[in-house]
C-alpha cells in the first residue's frame, strides 16, 4: 500500500469519527476538529468544582477568567465601532450585519435574516423596522408565500454599507491588536471551535434549561 493511499486512508477514519462525534458536512468545522485530533491534542481535563472559599479570588480558575477577559474585549470593541457608526446612518453592529448580509444574500425572508443573526424574533423586527424606517432596507412579498416578507437593500442602504467597509476594517485591525500573524491564526482556529460549540447548542438545545445543558456539553464531554 502506498503512502499516498494509506493517507488517504487514515483521513477516511477521521472523517467517520468526526460524523458520529459531530454529525455534519462543514469542511471548516472538520478541518479545526482534523487540526485538534493531530496537532493540539483531544485531552478533556474534569470540570473544577468552584467552592464559596474561592468566590472573591474567581480568577484562579480559568473559565471564569476567560468569559471576562471575552466580556472586556467585547465591550472595547464596542467603544470602538461606535466611533465608526456616528459617521454613518447605523447605529449598531447589529444593523451593520443585517445590511452586509443583504449586500452578499441580495434578498432574505425576514425571519432568516433574524435567525442567521442569533437574535429573538422581536428585536430582530425592530432593528429591520430601523433600517425600513431609514431608507436603507425595502421589504416586499415572497413570490412564493404572499404571507412572508422579503427584505433587500435600497441603494441608499447599498452605498451606506460600501462605505463603511472601509472604516470597519480600521476597526478590526485595531481590535487584533499586537497579535502577530500567527497568534492571529491560532485565534482564529479557537474562536471557530468555540462558535462551532455554542452553534450545535443554539441549534438543538436552545430552549433548554442551563443546567442541562452543563450536563450535556460540559461534564458529559469531560468525562468521555
Amino acid at each position: 500500500m502506498s503512502d499516498n493511499i494509506r493517507m488517504i486512508k487514515s483521513l477516511l477514519d477521521y472523517v467517520e469519527s468526526y460524523q458520529k462525534e459531530v454529525g455534519n458536512c462543514d469542511l471548516k468545522e472538520f478541518s479545526i476538529y482534523l487540526k485538534d485530533k493531530l496537532v493540539s491534542g483531544d485531552f478533556s481535563n474534569k470540570t473544577e468544582e468552584i467552592s464559596q472559599e474561592n468566590y472573591l479570588n474567581y480568577k484562579v480558575y480559568p473559565q471564569v477568567e476567560f468569559s471576562t477577559l471575552l466580556t472586556g474585549l467585547y465591550r472595547y470593541a464596542k467603544h470602538y465601532l461606535k466611533k465608526t457608526f456616528s459617521k454613518t446612518s447605523f447605529k449598531s453592529i447589529d444593523e451593520f450585519g443585517f445590511l452586509a448580509t443583504l449586500l452578499k444574500e441580495k434578498s432574505l425572508l425576514k425571519n432568516e435574516l433574524i435567525t442567521r443573526h442569533l437574535l429573538e424574533f422581536s428585536s430582530g423586527s425592530e432593528i429591520l423596522k430601523r433600517l425600513i424606517n431609514s431608507k436603507l432596507v425595502k421589504e416586499f412579498p415572497d413570490k412564493i408565500d404572499k404571507r412572508a416578507k422579503r427584505v433587500s437593500l435600497t441603494d441608499k442602504g447599498t452605498q451606506e454599507i460600501i462605505s463603511a467597509f472601509e472604516e470597519m476594517f480600521k476597526v478590526s485591525e485595531i481590535i487584533i491588536g499586537n497579535l502577530s500573524k500567527g497568534e492571529l491564526n491560532e485565534a482564529l482556529h479557537i474562536f471557530n471551535k468555540l462558535t462551532y460549540f455554542h452553534q450545535h447548542i443554539y441549534e438543538t438545545d436552545k430552549q433548554t434549561e442551563l443546567l442541562d445543558i452543563h450536563t450535556k456539553y460540559v461534564k458529559t464531554a469531560c468525562s468521555n
